[in-house]
This record gives structure tokens, C-alpha cells and sequence, in this order.
């Protein structure tokens, strides 16, 4: 049986209530609001561990221990249990996963054959009058009666009342049968795996006008379907895909991904990672993935969508990159939509920076969402744009798209077409760039080719970026307009 690393889960101490069953077996239940320790490790497709640690006071023999406050969308084929601690422990003999009653039917199912009692309404607000018999319900549950020893009561219109240890419950239950060999104070470390709990990176870039130095932080966003609430939890976040088997609906993990303090490559926290009310969660590598472990415990709420810092504000420099890209040029002229000549082609904005310590950054950067926003001149931040981030390692360029300029545009248009060979044409085509910013700007200008090409003159130099592909790099001033033009023979 694993065994559970105690940097891994923390303490807990709730006692569990025993009773006497049908079985002939004790039966220990969950007190009513038990204090809960809970680490959870989310991936980001839907996908959780959790690990817990409950106290709980056994007798000796056989008995049963019904664990509540799980998620209603566990794997049972992944739970795994394990006592902590020295000492002698009990046995686990075996465990059983009840979905719980999702109807008025299935309740009526569960409790066909028990004894039960039925109290009649009355009209003075006080309790009426308890019979107890034995429920009979119908194989669908939608009619029943209770018998007892001189009558049988058909549709009776009062409230069942069920024995406490009815196997009837209405939310999902954990229950592991035990051999104790004497009375114990024990601690149960128990983990699964669920559906219904997935994260994501969101990044926000802050710029300010004419500067190349962006605040950069990155938070996750925990969300969380699974049923319950997980209450002043710990929490690491795994950026990377680790492969699951799907079975019955559910996708079970198949490596490890348990995090344990004081594994090798643990990034612990600066006086230069820390800042204002933010903070960076701890790094560390678990097998091919990367494991984000946020610092201070956070309660994850049912239905809701929490948030917690995992990378506080770098000053992180960059590059505004404009870049026009003109339609694939082949033998009929433009051939992404077959005309000769495009007017107005925006340039796209594109911010670049480097994963690298020059840039306050080095470090591993989970993929997500990166929003960037940016001061007008009257001081007011507002949304330029946002694209994704794929996962990042060090020394890693990244490039993020954000959006066409308003006023930085060309136009390209074939001034000549002839044919001079067999499969063979000479073109001649003019771009024209318009900067109409108040500020100059430098400005890719792509040009990629359908077919086999073959540069004959040009006015200004251009860079070829791959076998189908050149681009030119201008410089041009506020208001300014700059002109290539160049002679290319294709093949067709």
C-alpha cells in the first residue's frame, strides 16, 4: 500500500461516531462539521487529486468507517487509503463507493424491506402520531406501503422516518471495512482522483505608452463542478498532460503526480519574487511535467471559480513588433484570393520577450490566456488585446499576436506580368507602406510565394526566412510612406 508523505498531507482531526448496524459490524460516521485537512493537485483538463487526513476513534473487531464529503464525481477505482503514524493499525478488509440516492424512487428502493417509521401530519403544528412497520415499495418506487402487525397502511400521506445507519444517504459516501484488533485512536490518510476541478493560467501584461517594459503577473483560475467545497486547502497546480486510461466514463491517472517538499529543482521564494500583495507559487519538476505550489492555503468553493496568485510582478522588457503580410504571390498574381492588387493590408501587433533572468523572468511559465492593457494619455489603462501562451520553459522567445494597427497599413500591387520561358513568369510588384503614427516605427513586411521562385531585383534588401518566404525590415517615420518594389521570376 503507498504510503502518504506527511509534507504531502496535513493534519486533521475529526472523530468518527460508532454505532451499531445490521450487519453486526460497528459503524463509524463523520461527526457533523469535522475540522478537514486537504492538499489537491488540478490539472488543467478537468482532472484532480485529493489527499486527506482524518483522525478517527475505532473499537475493537470488525467495523465499518463511512467517510463523507467526498466528490460526487470520483473515480472509486483510484482510492487509495493509508494509516499514518507508528503503532500497530487495522486491517482494511475492503471498501464500497455509494453513489447516493438521486431520486425519491431510489430512496423508496433503498429502504424496501427496512423497518421504518411513519409520523402523521397534524394540525396543530406538533409532532402527530409515529407507527413503525415495514416499508413496501414497488420495484419503480413510485407507490409503497407500510405493514405492520395487525394492518397495512397503502400510500400513507405522513413522513418516513428511517434508522440513522440506513444505507439511504442522498450525497455520495466512502465507507472501508476494517479488522481492529483493539480500541484505537488512529489517522486515515485516504486520496482519489475526480472529475470536475481544472485550472488555467491568466496573465496581465500593464504597458505604458512609449515604454518597453511591461508588469507582468500571472494568476490561476480554479474551477470547481465537483460537488462539494474544499475548505482552506492546499493547493498545487501541474502544467503538462500526463496520459489517462479511459474506463467507464471516467479518464484515470496512470503516473504519478504526488508532490513532495523537497524534491530536487524546488524554486523557493525571494525577496526578489515577492511583491506587494501577490506571490509566486513554488516550482518544482514532477516527471515531464511542472508542479506550481501556491504557498498559502485557499478554500475552493462548490460552483465557483477562485483565483490565486502564481506569478507576482516582473518587469519584464519587450519588443512591439509590426509585421504586414502580403498575399502569396504565384502565377496568376495573388493567389489567396486571385486579384492583382490588395489597397489596405493592417499591420498585426505583436509583443515579444524573452523567458530568460535578463528578463526578471527565468522561469518555468504555465501556458494560459495573456490579456495586455495599456495607458491612454490621459492615464487610464485600457484593453489592447490578448493572446495565448503555450507552456514556457527557460530561455524560451515568446511572440503574442494582439491585434491589426489602425494607422500603420500597406498596399501591394503587380505592376507587370509576363510570361518568358515555359512555365516560366517574370513579375514585377510595388508595396507601399503608410505610417500615419505620430511616432516612427519598424515594420516587417512578409511576402511568401506559392510556387518556385526566383529573386531577380529589388529595391531594398530583403531577408529570406524560408524556402517560400522573404521579408523586408523598414524604418519609417510619423507620417511617412516608404516604397518596395521588386522583380521575381515563378514557376507555373
Amino acid at each position: 500500500m503507498r504510503k502518504f508523505d506527511s509534507a504531502a498531507v496535513w493534519s486533521m482531526r475529526a472523530v468518527f461516531a460508532a454505532a451499531i448496524g445490521g450487519w453486526g459490524m460497528a459503524m463509524a460516521q463523520s461527526g457533523p462539521s469535522p475540522e478537514r485537512a486537504i492538499s489537491l493537485t488540478i490539472y488543467k483538463d478537468d482532472f484532480a487529486m485529493v489527499a486527506e487526513q482524518r483522525a478517527v476513534s475505532l473499537d475493537s473487531g470488525r467495523s465499518r468507517l463511512v467517510i463523507d464529503r467526498i466528490s460526487k464525481q470520483l473515480d472509486p477505482k483510484s482510492v487509495m487509503f493509508d494509516w499514518l503514524g507508528g503503532g500497530n493499525h487495522p486491517t482494511i478488509v475492503g471498501t464500497n463507493y455509494d453513489l447516493g440516492v438521486g431520486s425519491l424512487q431510489n430512496m423508496m428502493s433503498r429502504l424496501n424491506g427496512q423497518q421504518v417509521e411513519m409520523l402523521w401530519p397534524s394540525s396543530d403544528g406538533k409532532p402527530g402520531e409515529a407507527i413503525k412497520g415495514k416499508l413496501e415499495a414497488s420495484q419503480d418506487g413510485g407507490t409503497y406501503s407500510l405493514r405492520t402487525e395487525t394492518k397495512l397502511y397503502i400510500n400513507p400521506g405522513g413522513t418516513l422516518v428511517a434508522p440513522a445507519d440506513s444505507d439511504a444517504s442522498s450525497q455520495p459516501t466512502l465507507s472501508v471495512e476494517l479488522q481492529n484488533r483493539t480500541g484505537s485512536e488512529d489517522r486515515l490518510g485516504f486520496s482519489y482522483l475526480t472529475r470536475g476541478m481544472s485550472w488555467s493560467a491568466d496573465y496581465v501584461a500593464r504597458l505604458t505608452a512609449n515604454s518597453d517594459i511591461a508588469e507582468l503577473q500571472c494568476w490561476a483560475t480554479i474551477t470547481n463542478t465537483t460537488g462539494i467545497p474544499y475548505p482552506t486547502s492546499r493547493i498545487t497546480l501541474m502544467a503538462g498532460s500526463p496520459n489517462r486510461l479511459a474506463a467507464y466514463g471516467f479518464v484515470a491517472q496512470t503516473v504519478s503526480g504526488r508532490v513532495m517538499a523537497g524534491d530536487n529543482g524546488i524554486e523557493k521564494l525571494s525577496s526578489s519574487d515577492s511583491s506587494g500583495f501577490t506571490a509566486n507559487a513554488i516550482r518544482m519538476p514532477v516527471g515531464e511535467m511542472y508542479a506550481y505550489k501556491i504557498p498559502a492555503p485557499a478554500t475552493i468553493g462548490q460552483d465557483q471559480m477562485n483565483r490565486v496568485s502564481v506569478l507576482g510582478v516582473r518587469h519584464v522588457p519587450f519588443k512591439r513588433d509590426y509585421a504586414i503580410r502580403l498575399p502569396a504571390l504565384g502565377v496568376s498574381g495573388f493567389e489567396s484570393d486571385g486579384m492583382h492588387t490588395q489597397s489596405h493590408i493592417p499591420a498585426s501587433l505583436s509583443l515579444r520577450f524573452v523567458n530568460a533572468a535578463a528578463s526578471h523572468l527565468g522561469v518555468p511559465l504555465p501556458g494560459g490566456a495573456v490579456r495586455v492593457y495599456e495607458k491612454d494619455r490621459d492615464g487610464q489603462e485600457q484593453f489592447i488585446g490578448s493572446a495565448p501562451m503555450a507552456d514556457t520553459p527557460r530561455k524560451e522567445h515568446v511572440s503574442l499576436t494582439l491585434t491589426d494597427s489602425f494607422d500603420l497599413y500597406g498596399g501591394t500591387m503587380v505592376l507587370d506580368s509576363r510570361k518568358v520561358a515555359r512555365h516560366l513568369f517574370r513579375k514585377t510588384v510595388q508595396t507601399v507602406i503608410h505610417n500615419e503614427k505620430d511616432r516612427p516605427v519598424t515594420v516587417r513586411v512578409v511576402q511568401g510565394f506559392d510556387s518556385g521562385w526566383t529573386p531577380v531585383s529589388e529595391s531594398a534588401k530583403s531577408q529570406k526566412l524560408d524556402s517560400n518566404t522573404i521579408q523586408w525590415t523598414l524604418r519609417i517615420g510619423p507620417g511617412e510612406d516608404k516604397q518596395i518594389k521588386y522583380v521575381v521570376e515563378v514557376k507555373g
